[in-house]
């Protein structure tokens, strides 16, 4: 008889993920807080928890001739993700924000994949609006420049136009609450499509943490 080999459920993949998304924030701040600041406080002071969700129609309906960072064509929801990343350290740190040089002005940010009822999923079924949660983590030299990016309502239309942004839920935050098992609230809602999508794989490309790292291996 062949023995059976359990799989962890999708409720542990989930949470060993925001675990090593709790880590991987906390390491971010520890190296750009300032000596007397505190990983809470940093946190609190430069973190936002950002829903992204999509005009679908609209991102499968751009022109052709559409520049490479706003075309549609092979390109993800978190494709767009890395895009939409990309376009704002340009507008916070400048067009040469790709230079080794300017890499401590970069913020952390890790987005996640989601889908239309994944939190109460038993079983993957058809997949529906797809759509980001994630975590940004600035830093101190760039976050005013964040913060007058969406307070400027013309300018932050002109964003959202450009790739295709439905809604852009934008909260601090303010707090850190935990699960029992030690995990931020935050982070494992972030997560949870992931768990699901581990038992069957449906989707190959399921979050993004970004910068990425040259030289380390995750």
């Amino acid at each position: 008889m062949l023995q059976t080999l359990s799989n962890p459920s999708p409720t542990s993949i989930t949470s060993q993920y925001a675990s090593w998304f709790d880590d991987r924030i906390d390491q971010f701040i520890d190296e750009h807080k300032g000596r007397f600041d505190s990983v809470p406080t940093f946190k609190k002071r430069n973190g936002y928890f950002i829903t992204i969700s999509f005009d679908q129609s609209r991102r499968n309906q751009r022109p052709e001739g559409s520049a490479s960072i706003d075309s549609p064509k092979a390109k993800s929801v978190l494709d767009t993700f890395t895009d939409i990343y990309n376009h704002i350290c340009r507008q916070l740190i400048g067009r040469n924000y790709h230079r080794p040089s300017f890499d401590r002005l970069k913020p952390l940010a890790i987005g996640c994949l989601d889908m239309n009822g994944s939190r109460y999923w038993k079983s993957m079924g058809e997949l529906e609006n797809p759509h980001i949660h994630s975590i940004w983590i600035f830093t101190d030299q760039v976050r005013d420049g964040f913060q007058k990016l969406i307070a400027d309502r013309e300018r932050f239309s002109t964003f959202k136009e450009r790739f295709s942004i439905r809604e852009m839920d934008i909260q601090a935050l303010d707090h850190d609450h935990r699960n029992s098992t030690g995990e931020g609230r935050a982070t494992s809602y972030m997560a949870k499509f992931i768990g699901h999508n581990n038992s069957e794989l449906l989707v190959g490309d399921d979050f993004r943490v970004l910068p990425i790292q040259k030289g380390r291996v995750h």
